[in-house]
Order: C-alpha cells, then structure tokens, then sequence
C-alpha cells in the first residue's frame, strides 16, 4: 500500500481498527508484519520459511476474530543458527517496496526452553517516521508438517490483492494445538490454544480431512512423545474443564479479547473430546 506520509497510514489504521473492532496497536502490527512477509516472499529464502501460528490463523479466521503480536514460521533447507538466521533478515531487511517501510533488526535471541518449542526469537522494528513498531518473530525447524506445506494466498490487509507463502495446512494448525493442550493438561497457562481450536474447527470443520487430521495429530504426538498421553486424551480434557484456574485464565482471555466473549470453555473442551471421538482415537 502507498501512503503520502505517516498521518495517512495512521488514518487508515484507524478506520480499518474501527470496523474490525481490533485495537490501533494490533492492527499496525499485523500490517507490519504482512509488510515483512512480502519482503521475505522476494527473497532467495521464500521457499525455506513455512509460516504458523496466530498470524496464519488470523489470516484464515479473520482479524476481527484472531489477532496476535509477532511473526511464527518454522525454517527448511537452513541451519537454525545466530549466525544463518542474521544472514537471512539482514537480507530480508534490504528489500525495497514502495510502501515507504525499512526494518532492521534490533536482537536475535534463543527461545527459552520453557517456551513451547526451542527455536531463536528475532526482534525487528518496522520503520516509518516517526512510526516505529517493534516486531518478533519465532524461527523454528524440524516440525512435522503432515502431509507437508502448502502454497497460501495471504489476503492483504488494506490491497486488493495476496501474496504467495509456505504454510502449515489447517490440519497440521489444529493437530499442534490439540496436541498441545491435552498434553500440557492444567499446566497450560495459554487460553489462546483452546479458543483456536474451537473457531478453526467451527468455522473450517468443512475443509479439514479427518483422515489427514488423524495423521497429523500421530504424528505431531508421536514426535513430541506424547502419543500415549493423548489417547487418554477424555480424562485430560474431563481434568481441564473442572478447574478453576483454567476457568479463570479463559474469563481473563475474554476480558482481554472481546472476540471470545460469549464461547463456553466447557463447551470447547467437549468439542475436542468429540473431534478425537470422531477420529477414534
């Protein structure tokens, strides 16, 4: 998108903020991310980033129902290092669009291995002066990806027109997150895992093969070592729906995130008995 100056970009994330019901903030940052995606997508390592995560689900469900605040893709054909990983967003860095946005990166950090996967953190900021967005985004490798990426058309957020990336299929999104969340069992302190399993499945059940998903979920459990914790995946989710505390981490979800509002945790955590269920698992 061509902007004449930093007001009117602000204007037009103002507006766009207004009919989706999503703070300023957020939708600054999924536009800065989507400007960084594009700058990647020209690159020699277009076909190495296979993007995941919130953005990816935003970008399915919709904005006004899924927002997030960085950037998840898992990396193929490249070492996952400091070094290979600089390389490739310094490059990524030098791509000119005429949307009058530079980036530069501002750290590269490993992730914490108590964060869900070992991986490095890249800290970016977008700039348009005087706008200044500070960006993240999660770099992993060696996820089971099952059958495999597949070529998504990106909507844009303000062009009437996409862009071409590697994606996870949805049902590789919805096997991580079930997997996740019936492992983890009380332990999740993340409500987000719950609600993108419930509007994924209950806006794109239609698209998403059981056979496939079934497959998906084995593999990404088998991978992680959890292939038996998830078959006694009724009694996790029985556990998870009588707890206060994760009772109380989805009524601070809803509170913070207004697209949540009205779902019941109870009724998701039937819904992913009934998805396994259907599955025979």
């Amino acid at each position: 998108m061509i902007t004449k100056n930093p007001m009117q970009l602000k204007a037009i994330i103002k507006k766009k903020s207004a009919e989706k019901h999503v703070p300023e903030q957020l939708v600054m940052q999924n536009y800065m991310l989507e400007r960084l995606l594009e700058r990647i997508t020209l690159t020699k390592y277009q076909r190495n980033f296979i993007l995941k995560g919130g953005f990816l689900i935003g970008a399915i469900v919709g904005l006004d129902t899924r927002t997030t605040m960085d950037l998840d893709a898992t990396i193929k054909g490249l070492e996952l290092s400091h070094t290979t990983i600089r390389l490739v967003f310094e490059e990524v860095c030098q791509v000119r669009l005429d949307d009058d946005v530079t980036f530069e990166i501002s750290s590269i950090d490993d992730i914490r291995e108590t964060d869900d996967y070992p991986g490095i953190r890249v800290g970016l900021k977008a700039n348009y002066p005087p706008i200044s967005v500070p960006l993240f985004v999660d770099v992993t490798t060696g996820d089971k990806i099952t059958p495999e990426a597949i070529d998504y058309r990106l909507n844009l957020l303000f062009d009437k027109r996409s862009i071409q990336v590697l994606a996870y299929n949805l049902e590789t999104l919805l096997a991580e997150k079930i997997e996740t969340v019936i492992s983890r069992n009380v332990a999740n302190t993340r409500p987000r895992d719950f609600y993108d399993i419930y509007i994924l499945y209950r806006l794109h059940a239609k698209d998403c093969s059981q056979v496939i998903l079934e497959k998906a979920i084995k593999a990404t459990a088998t991978k992680r070592g959890s292939l038996t914790v998830i078959k006694d995946y009724e009694k996790a989710m029985l556990d998870v729906a009588a707890s206060e505390k994760m009772h109380g981490f989805w009524k601070k979800y809803q509170k913070d995130y207004s697209y949540a509002a009205g779902i019941d945790f109870n009724d998701i955590c039937r819904l992913i008995i009934d998805i396994l269920s259907g599955l025979g698992f």
